[in-house]
């Protein structure tokens, strides 16, 4: 965690190119932006539940110009239709209690051009599946000094984004958090969202040139955007975000253990996905957050200039995100199973005719969270040398339930490996590479 500092030291402390450090930072253009003096242009990509929150949350605030960019036509149509006869109402719990209040109306859109006009936030609200193309169909409308902005961008989001803003990436700064601020769902689309819990610390990270950003403190404007909580705290390299965001060695495991040995027999009742965990399943769980600690350490034993202590054990994780909420924390297992955020989470199921429930092995647990996720962590476990036999125990039951080939053996050299975010993908054979590190840069940094 980084020790609160004045927002001026901040700046030179946290906003640094984590990736060549030792590069010699550019004059800037243009003076950055003043953000506490004027409005601030923010686009939200997406039109789901997270999308939907921080369009209300963002409006309310009247620092910030909002709009909201989707790859419906269809989509962007009902939205602004419903917003011309209502404002979007949310639900938010405040401790014990609900309540509701309105959200400003803001823009939506499926214009890439119009949406990205003049845009100081870009923040990626989308399942990370889709990551691509709003980047690929935004990328001649980034405007130079945008800060790209992943809320989560989720396991590989700088991957995606190096490679589809190819040169431009120099002009632009990158910001990745390890979460989305809430727990939240649409309730009805366009009218109404819930906030269930409200997480007590975000961990981020940031890349880039801060003096050609055209915000002064791209921080503080995000800070401003969501409020008191969560905390938010940046620091380290991206890869750490990449390695700490932990959906992608939850869910899966989580499902592994819960579904291995059913047995094709429907159930009566869909099980509870964080309160009927065991202390099998807390065990598992545990072993591979270990095997990610230990892949950090040891890319950090290579480089020691890359700061990856961002990536902590889930336990440690889930305390810090939902401390004051948790009430056992004897354990992994006792505080997945008493967090009020996660109460009443069922599995992912499908209903028969009958009324009876059988798994869902299509659901974004394994379908988005495995390619998009573990995949993406096995991949940067075996270029940095790190067995990992709980995590490819795990993947090898994921991939047979998604019908698709990723890890053959000890090696992730599937044939599906292109549908997925692991650096193997991209062409990353180095953890240089995996760094963003030219060959200068890595002779200097490694050990």
């Amino acid at each position: 965690m980084v020790k609160e500092v004045p927002p001026d030291e901040r700046i030179e402390i946290l906003f640094r190119l984590t990736s060549s450090s030792s590069s010699r930072v550019a004059e800037p253009e243009k003076t950055p932006r003043d953000t506490m003096a004027e409005q601030i242009r923010v686009l939200i990509c997406g039109t789901g539940s997270g999308a939907h929150a921080l369009a209300a949350v963002a409006s309310r605030n009247p620092r910030f110009e909002v709009r909201v960019l989707t790859q419906s036509a269809n989509r962007a149509q009902r939205w602004t239709e419903i917003m011309q006869r209502e404002r979007l109402t949310m639900m938010v719990r405040n401790g014990k209690d609900m309540r509701a209040w309105k959200a400003n109306t803001f823009m939506v859109t499926d214009q890439p051009e119009q949406a990205a006009r003049g845009c100081d936030l870009i923040i990626f609200a989308v399942p990370a599946f889709r990551h691509w193309r709003y980047l690929t169909s935004l990328e001649p409308h980034i405007e130079d000094g945008c800060v790209i902005v992943g809320l989560p961008g989720q396991n590989g989001f700088e991957f995606d984004v190096r490679s589809a803003l190819g040169a431009r990436l120099k002009n632009c700064v990158v910001m990745n958090f390890d979460s989305l601020p809430w727990i939240c769902r649409v309730t009805e689309f366009g009218r109404a969202a819930r906030i269930s819990a409200t997480k007590d610390k975000l961990v981020g990270a940031l890349e880039g040139d801060l003096t050609r950003a055209k915000l002064k403190d791209p921080l503080g404007a995000i800070r401003s955007l969501l409020g008191k909580t969560p905390e938010l705290s940046v620091s380290g390299h991206l890869l750490g975000i990449t390695l700490r965001s932990l959906n992608a060695y939850s869910h899966p495991p989580i499902m592994y253990s819960r579904w291995k040995d059913w047995n094709g027999q429907a159930l009566e009742r869909a099980p509870l996905f964080y309160q009927d965990i065991d202390e099998e399943t807390a065990e598992l769980l545990g072993q591979i957050s270990e095997e990610v600690v230990a892949t950090s350490k040891r890319i950090m034993a290579q480089y020691p200039q890359v700061d990856l202590s961002q990536v902590i054990p889930m336990y440690d994780w889930d305390i810090g995100c939902y401390g004051n909420d948790i009430k056992d924390k004897t354990n992994l297992m006792t505080a997945l199973r008493t967090n009020p955020g996660y109460a009443g989470i069922a599995h992912p199921m499908i209903q028969t005719e009958n009324g009876q429930y059988v798994p869902n092995f299509n659901h974004r647990f394994l379908a988005e969270d495995v390619p998009f996720g573990l995949v993406v962590i096995r991949g940067i476990a075996e270029i940095a040398g790190m067995p990992t036999p709980c995590m490819d125990r795990v993947l090898a039951w994921c991939q047979e339930k998604l019908g698709k080939e990723y890890l053959v053996g000890s090696s992730l050299t599937g044939k599906d490996l292109s549908t997925t975010r692991c650096p193997q993908r991209y062409g990353f054979t180095t953890m240089a590479d995996i760094l963003g590190l030219n060959s200068a840069q890595a002779a200097a940094q490694s050990r």
